[in-house]
C-alpha cells in the first residue's frame, strides 16, 4: 500500500463524512410501514430552511525554504439545508395558550394599532402581530 499524501487523506475522510444514510424502498417483502415512523392523529412532519454550522479540517500547505509540510487547519462550513420537524396541533395548541398569557400585551397593541412598538419582543415570544 503506498502512502497517501495528506490531500488525497483529507479528500478520502471528505468522502467518508459526506456519505448520507440510505433508507432502502419498501419492497413487497417489508412494507412501508416498517420504515415509516408513526405519529398520533394530529401530528405531521414540517420541511422548513435551517442553516448549520460544520468545522472541517482544511489541508493547508506550508514552506520555509525548501522543507514542505502539511498541516490541518479547522474551517468553518454555512450549510442551507432544508430540515424536518413533527408538529402536533395539540401542542401548538398549548404553545399559543401560553404565549397568549405570557404576553398579552402583543394582542392587546396588535388589535390597538401599536403592534410595531413590541413587534419585536412578540415575533420572538409568539410569532408576528
Amino acid at each position: 500500500i503506498s502512502p497517501q499524501t495528506p490531500e488525497e487523506q483529507f479528500l478520502y475522510q471528505s468522502q467518508q463524512q459526506n456519505q448520507q444514510e440510505i433508507i432502502p424502498a419498501p419492497t413487497p417483502g417489508r412494507p412501508l410501514a416498517a420504515t415509516t415512523p408513526l405519529f398520533p392523529p394530529d401530528c405531521q412532519e414540517e420541511q422548513y430552511p435551517c442553516t448549520r454550522l460544520y468545522s472541517v479540517h482544511k489541508p493547508c500547505k506550508q514552506c520555509l525554504n525548501e522543507i514542505c509540510f502539511y498541516s490541518l487547519r479547522r474551517v468553518y462550513v454555512i450549510n442551507k439545508e432544508i430540515c424536518v420537524r413533527t408538529v402536533c396541533a395539540h401542542e401548538e395548541l398549548l404553545r399559543a395558550d401560553l404565549c397568549r398569557d405570557k404576553f398579552s400585551k402583543c394582542g392587546i397593541m396588535a388589535t390597538s394599532g401599536l403592534c410595531q412598538s413590541v413587534a419585536t419582543s412578540c415575533a420572538r415570544s409568539c410569532g408576528s402581530c
